[in-house]
């Protein structure tokens, strides 16, 4: 990943480095470097994401299981008339 201290070091920009096409080259590279650079952070926080958004499956507790105090309490009146 060249900056822009690489690309006008390179052999073709030496002899001029502040040349318009050694300055154009160098802007192009840090460019380049940083779309790369976003599109490397960007991929690896949409990994965070999706990981937090697929959490582990729970497998639910058995009816009887779930709050046994309120299921052995007894129907209320008004609940039977409804079931009956």
């Amino acid at each position: 990943m060249p900056s822009r201290t690489t690309e006008l070091a390179m052999p073709w920009h030496r002899a001029v480095p502040d040349s318009d096409d050694a300055q154009r080259a160098a802007t192009g590279a840090v460019a380049r470097a940083q779309t790369r650079t976003a599109e490397h952070l960007l991929a690896v926080r949409l990994e965070q994401l999706r990981t937090q958004a697929r959490p582990e499956p729970v497998r639910p507790a058995v009816w009887s299981q779930r709050l046994p105090e309120l299921a052995a309490r007894p129907l209320d009146s008004e609940i039977l008339e409804v079931i009956a």
